[in-house]
């Protein structure tokens, strides 16, 4: 009898033992994933959108913007982001120097940049080009190893050329544009005495400090992106008794990593008349309830989560099992003339506001890849317009940080495109009813 009792003692013990484990063990419980809920005995599912987030515009003075590839020329008028006005500087090398027959005249001197098929704002208007002759060389200052979007060089104020043509981005191959004859004339003499001047890039730079391209007196309804491969095109002809028509070429420059392009806005009578002198992070209370995007002219938002730490109080919680922030872009801020950038990061920054590493994904070949937001367009109504990102492994470490932090996410372009384009996007915070932020976290609960 004694045995027996015992028996049936060890066996009621193995069976609470077992009943515990499946109390306190995730792994133990048999979860489907994809729904808010899963009622069973032990665990849960427990979908929570009602966090707060904190949403801010951070503001950068200058970036660097040499040797980008493109240089962007003209201007527009931005409800948002006040008048934009871009300009690109650079410099020209000569070509080999070679004999020039005796009978040999100067004919026209021609600038000719190719579109890159990229612009923004309205490209159904005219637009007035100007090339102007740099007065200075385009030189670093010491320990700098960069010109930034702000930085300028003063030009002799009378243009070597100022046209008036339509640009057809995605149509026109190239645009021809004839300089001053006076200023060819004399490149001309110079190279056909095979001058000093001509016989290295660096006498010639000496000589000709460079071009600047832009708009002319701010007429202009779009900034257009071009080619840095333009050409400087010398035509003459030899008089024979047929005369016979040659060309050389004067080409662009850039071992000194020395082409960058200047974007400045004049920002009066907009939202961001906020941002000036120690100003360098705005919240989104103080900015119609709206951050900022355009990484050319300074403003990337920044997203932050206050409140996360408060599922840790819950008594239920045991970890944050899937978490995804929307992004949605402010309604009627968007357009074809200024469309939102096709792809975002989102990065981890703190109190510096300087860009980590983007958040990563890993497809379903295993391979790793930056999160691009993947942008979803609702062409009619807009109110279904986002950007989606999976921030579960950023979530999952930014819950430990016990300290008050200024810990967050900045929204910005890829690396590839954040100097060399104008696309921009203005989100509203929670509090917009007009797009915002949406975080949807998903944790794993345990009755207590």
């Amino acid at each position: 009898m004694k045995k027996i009792d015992i028996i049936y003692f060890k066996s009621y013990l193995s069976f609470f033992i077992l009943l515990s484990l499946a109390l306190v063990s995730c792994d133990k419980t048999k979860i489907q994933f994809g729904q808010a809920f899963v009622d069973n005995s032990y665990s849960n599912i427990i979908l929570v959108d009602t966090l707060t987030t904190e949403l801010s515009t951070v503001y950068f003075d200058s970036l660097p913007t040499s040797g980008s590839g493109i240089m962007l020329v003209g201007n527009y008028n931005d409800n948002f982001f006040g008048k934009v006005a871009a300009k690109s500087f650079l410099e020209i090398q000569p070509p080999v120097v070679n004999d020039l027959a005796v009978n040999s005249v100067y004919d026209s001197l021609v600038l000719i940049i190719k579109p890159n098929k990229s612009y923004y704002g309205d490209t159904s208007f005219n637009s007035e080009l100007a090339v102007y002759q740099l007065n200075n060389q385009l030189t670093l200052p010491q320990g700098q190893a960069y010109f930034y979007n702000t930085t300028d060089f003063p030009v002799n104020p009378f243009p070597l050329a100022d046209i008036n043509i339509l640009i057809s981005p995605n149509n026109t191959d190239s645009i021809p544009i004839r300089l001053d004859d006076g200023f060819g004339q004399n490149l001309f003499d110079l190279y056909k005495a095979q001058d000093y001047v001509m016989q290295s890039p660096n006498n010639f730079i000496n000589f000709f400090k460079g071009l600047q391209l832009s708009a002319s007196a701010g007429n202009m309804h779009a900034v257009y992106g071009f080619k840095d491969s333009l050409i400087m095109r010398m035509y003459y002809h030899e008089t024979n008794v047929f005369n016979e028509s040659k060309y050389l070429d004067f080409t662009f420059y850039d071992n000194d990593n020395s082409q960058f392009n200047q974007v400045k806005a004049d920002r009066s009578g907009t939202p961001l008349t906020a941002f000036g002198g120690s100003n360098k992070e705005v919240a989104s209370s103080n900015t119609n309830n709206e951050a900022y995007l355009q990484n050319l002219t300074g403003f990337l938002p920044k997203v932050k989560f206050p409140t996360l730490r408060g599922l840790l109080l819950r008594p239920d919680f045991v970890k944050i099992l899937k978490a995804e922030l929307i992004v949605k872009p402010l309604k009627d801020s968007y357009n074809s003339i200024t469309p939102l950038p096709p792809i975002l990061y989102v990065s981890p920054t703190d109190q510096s506001n300087i860009l980590g590493t983007p958040l990563s994904v890993r497809g379903s070949s295993g391979i790793v890849t930056a999160q691009t937001g993947n942008l979803m367009i609702d062409p009619i109504y807009q109110e279904n317009t986002e950007y989606s990102y999976d921030i579960t492994s950023y979530l999952q470490q930014l819950i430990l940080v016990s300290s008050y932090n200024q810990n967050g996410l900045l929204i910005a372009p890829p690396p590839s495109v954040n100097v060399s384009t104008l696309n921009r996007t203005i989100i509203g915070d929670q509090k917009n009813t007009q797009g915002g932020l949406q975080l949807k976290i998903y944790y794993v609960s345990i009755n207590p």
